[in-house]
């Protein structure tokens, strides 16, 4: 499945609001569009976030599932005039990737990051760095003690299909000693 990425004019609340609408008025009950600001999609381009920054552009970037891009992007640009949603650009997602580090000191936190990590193929994996330690003369512990017995730390960068990643991202996102940069779009044409 083919995903295509969004940007258009206007404020994040009323692009959610008609996307959202339109969506629900087609009887779509997935999971198809994905909105950068609340998923942690890193923007376009550094000048489209430097254009938000400073208030000279109100851009609203998203992801929906190709199966409805050409039809959302009609009914946008029939409402362009009444609502101000201006379709800016319309771009073609080859992928997705990201990049993690972690510092886990529990060991079932781990284990859900392992079993995350077990159910990419190992071709997504495009650098990977992680040590595991035991140190048993730091038991028993404390929640502030100096020292943990148990600790599994690393570096990770995953490469692969839109669907598949943002679905590994949402997942480590949950594990909170998980630190991920946002999540990068691969488009096409790149």
């Amino acid at each position: 499945m083919r995903f295509y990425e969004f940007v258009v004019e206007a404020p994040l609340l009323l692009t959610k609001g008609f996307v959202y609408g339109w969506i629900r008025g087609r009887g779509i009950e997935d999971e198809v569009v994905y909105f950068s600001k609340v998923l942690g999609i890193e923007r376009s381009t550094l000048s489209d976030a430097l254009r938000e920054w400073f208030g000279l552009e109100n851009l609203t970037h998203f992801v929906v599932r190709e199966d409805i891009a050409q039809d959302l992007r009609a009914g946008m640009e029939r409402c362009e005039e009444r609502l101000g949603l201006k379709v800016k650009s319309v771009r073609p997602i080859k992928g997705a990737y990201v990049k993690f580090t972690f510092s886990i000191y529990n060991r079932d936190l781990a284990q859900r990051l392992k079993k995350a990590l077990e159910k990419l193929p190992a071709e997504y994996i495009k650098k990977h760095d992680e040590k595991e330690t035991y140190i048993k003369e730091a038991e028993p512990t404390e929640m502030y003690a100096p020292l943990h017995p148990y600790i599994y730390q690393g570096e990770y960068e995953v490469e692969g299909p839109f669907q598949e990643i943002v679905e590994f991202y949402k997942e480590i996102k949950e594990i909170p000693q998980v630190k991920e940069e946002p999540l990068k779009l691969i488009f096409e044409e790149d």
